[in-house]
């Protein structure tokens, strides 16, 4: 746990705080929080002799935000108002002031005022504070109010928001047993001056290891000073899939080795090299803001180094956040990993859920929402889950940029159990490992199912799957033990699927048909070569489109992946920008999806003869959509069931969507139903108390009495 004693001139708190977060760029305002079993404790400190303002807001913005405002006095009266804002204008005042002040004080330099409230008030001018991802708004003041009813600018460099995760539960502070670390940093990274949002990323190679060991416990080393710009980050595996080894004789070390020392890359653009797309496979550890790292449970170990069942080589995605364009900025952040030959009991394991990365997940235009889906069938848990199945520890929710809400359903003999994970406020620029909030078996034979909801009222044009922040993923990384031989299980709609949604019934040539064919080896199936089927789809394509196709010319013997590459792996894509063509003009990584486009279509009448990419400009996205997401989501899908190495441990296999009994949806909740609210709109001077938090609000003032006193 985190133990804060600030000393200012004249007081001095000595409180125990369990996160923190520097909310801007020049350190002024800084944020604590201890999340309890009933309500959360806030404190923040500001560089100020002015109002503070900290709001909680869905979309990061202050229409609709729940806000608190805080000062101290010219008299040393300390006030704490809830307020609700309604457009852009000063925040209105809730009927219902449901905050406990439990300190405040101000000296030359900063205000520091500390309070609390219930994660559910019941009060529908109040956020629900839980789970979900929080965009943080916050802004502060030189001026006190002079009307307390109405607030004065905060002018345009003293707002910002962030997002966080509140309840993320507070860190074990016992000490580790004896171990040894290994820090991952970046080595002087020049950050963009014009990008306020940047994400890089590095390749790594573990420790020279005689015997196996385990990772333990991960701790972030943000550089002094960066504290609020280093915002996330993720360390993937690397892992090259056992049936390259086998065919190329190309072993991990030829792929990654060559990497390792060099300064990295953008993350998700063309330079990134190919062969980073398999590390986006396996996700390890994951840090973000607010945090103060994350422990493994004591009888569980993730292991360390290839030949011991873990990984050798990793990538470190960092997420750097500079609004401000402040330049130049070079850091060195990075994590600590904490390994240790004390093994463990259990080896975790890494289980990938959710949808196949291309453009099979489509995703139309002109949606508020819009939902894919991703199976993790039961005959695959069935073959590829111990007897005793396997108990979750952590998992990650990772979508793209359309990505709003994200949820992994649990569902077992036809019957639908508690959530496991859940965001209902998601955030592509916050990703953090969530813990579920009930402990979570899953056994062989139960059935997931994640749900990505979507908007996309902006986008004028489809949006696919793919590796770029302009396509799309739905998937969750789930760390789990013990370690079994699942690896991977997910699903895409199939083929027809796609086209029955988009109302076409029959296509000219047989084009589609290699795409199944095709879509069946990227898949891990592994009946045929995937190289030759991806020159016979080519080769269709060329014949019916009238385009002229390049030769796929094989990989040479331990080489690293090249641009033609891309296109028979699971994580081809469309990259932003587009790289630049090859010599004859060819964009391997559009090359796909722009000779589909061009295939005709043979019936409805109402659509012959048109192309695919013609149906998608006459489309009427708004009324279709939800006919369209009802078929994709209930249609047929391809289900991938894969063990380490991307073997395959059942064919590549439609499945329907299974038949089960919903979960039931909470209504009336009691809890607000016979909850008594204080509707008193007036300020406070003195701590306004509930009976939940009265022992604690009465001993944290006694307790800052007594330290002032002291001074």
């Amino acid at each position: 746990m985190y133990l804060a004693i600030i000393f200012f001139s004249g007081f001095v708190h000595a409180v125990e705080y369990s996160h923190i977060a520097v909310l801007d760029q020049q350190g002024n305002y800084r944020l604590e929080w201890i999340p309890l079993k009933d309500s959360i404790r806030f404190r923040v400190s500001v560089v100020t002799h002015g109002y503070v303002g900290l709001g909680f807001s869905p979309s990061g913005r202050m229409h609709g935000a729940d806000i608190v405002f805080g000062w101290i006095g010219d008299d040393g009266s300390i006030y704490l108002t809830d307020r609700h804002a309604v457009g852009n204008r000063s925040p209105f005042l809730d009927k219902s002031q449901d905050l406990t002040l439990i300190s405040g004080a101000e000296n030359e330099t900063h205000t520091v005022i500390e309070f609390s409230r219930l994660w559910r008030t019941c009060d529908e001018e109040d956020l629900h504070l839980g789970t979900d991802t929080v965009r943080i708004i916050w802004a502060y003041s030189e001026d006190d109010p002079i009307d307390p009813s109405h607030l004065p600018y905060h002018s345009v460099l003293r707002r910002g928001t962030r997002s966080l995760h509140l309840a993320e539960p507070m860190p074990d502070s016992t000490p580790l047993s004896p171990h040894k670390t290994w820090d991952i940093h970046a080595d002087n990274l020049l950050l963009p001056s014009d990008d306020h949002t940047h994400y890089w990323c590095r390749i790594y190679q573990a420790p020279d290891l005689d015997k196996k060991h385990h990772m333990i416990a991960l701790e972030p080393l943000i550089q002094p000073g960066h504290e609020s710009y280093v915002h996330h980050m993720v360390l993937y595996e690397c892992h090259i899939p056992a049936n390259h080894v086998t065919t190329s004789g190309a072993t991990t070390a030829d792929w990654f080795q060559r990497h390792v020392n060099q300064p990295g890359q953008p993350c998700y653009s063309p330079n990134m090299p190919a062969e980073w797309s398999f590390c986006l496979a396996t996700n390890a550890w994951a840090w973000a803001v607010g945090s103060l790292g994350e422990r493994l449970p004591e009888h569980t170990g993730m292991p360390l180094g290839e030949q011991f069942g873990g990984a050798t080589y990793f990538m470190l995605e960092t997420h750097y956040d500079n609004p401000a364009l402040h330049a130049p900025l070079i850091d060195n952040s990075g994590i600590r990993i904490h390994y240790t030959d004390n093994l463990r009991t259990y080896d975790t394991g890494m289980l990938l859920v959710g949808s196949e990365v291309n453009f099979l997940q489509f995703i139309p235009p002109k949606q508020n929402l819009f939902t894919s889906i991703g199976h993790c069938s039961s005959e695959c848990t069935s073959q590829g889950l111990p007897p005793s199945g396997i108990k979750i520890i952590s998992g990650v929710l990772h979508s793209h940029l359309a990505g709003r809400k994200m949820r992994l359903r649990h569902i077992r003999k036809g019957i639908e159990l508690p959530v496991i994970l859940e965001d209902n406020h998601y955030d592509f620029n916050y990703q953090a490992s969530r813990i579920p909030s009930i402990e979570t078996t899953v056994y062989p034979g139960d059935h997931l199912i994640l749900e990505c909801d979507y908007k996309t009222s902006t986008r004028d044009a489809p949006t696919f799957g793919g590796l770029s922040t302009r396509d799309e993923m739905c998937l969750v990384f789930i760390l789990y033990y013990p370690r079994s031989s699942l690896a991977d299980c997910r699903s895409l709609p199939a083929l027809h699927t796609l086209t029955n949604a988009l109302g076409i019934q029959e296509i000219y040539g047989q084009s589609f048909q290699r795409l199944v064919e095709f879509m069946k080896d990227i898949g891990g199936e592994g009946t045929s070569d995937n190289q030759a089927s991806l020159s016979n789809l080519l080769h269709s394509l060329g014949e019916e489109t009238g385009n002229l196709v390049p030769s796929i010319f094989p990989r040479p013997v331990s080489s690293p992946l090249t641009e033609e590459d891309i296109l028979a792996k699971p994580f081809y894509t469309v990259a932003e920008p587009d790289p630049d063509p090859t010599p004859d003009g060819t964009n391997y990584r559009t090359l796909l999806m722009e000779l589909l486009l061009k295939i005709r279509i043979k019936a409805p009448y109402s659509l012959h003869n048109m192309t695919v990419g013609e149906v998608f400009s006459i489309m009427d996205w708004k009324e279709n959509g939800p006919k369209i997401n009802d078929l994709l989501v209930h249609g047929e899908h391809n289900s991938l069931c894969l063990a380490h190495g991307r073997h395959p441990l059942i064919p590549y296999q439609p499945i329907k969507y299974p038949k089960f009994k919903t979960l039931p949806q909470k209504e009336n909740d009691p809890f607000c139903r016979h909850l008594e609210k204080e509707t008193d709109n007036k300020h406070f001077f003195l701590p306004h108390f509930s009976c939940a938090n009265l022992s604690e609000s009465l001993l944290s003032i006694l307790v800052a009495n007594i330290l002032l006193l002291l001074v």
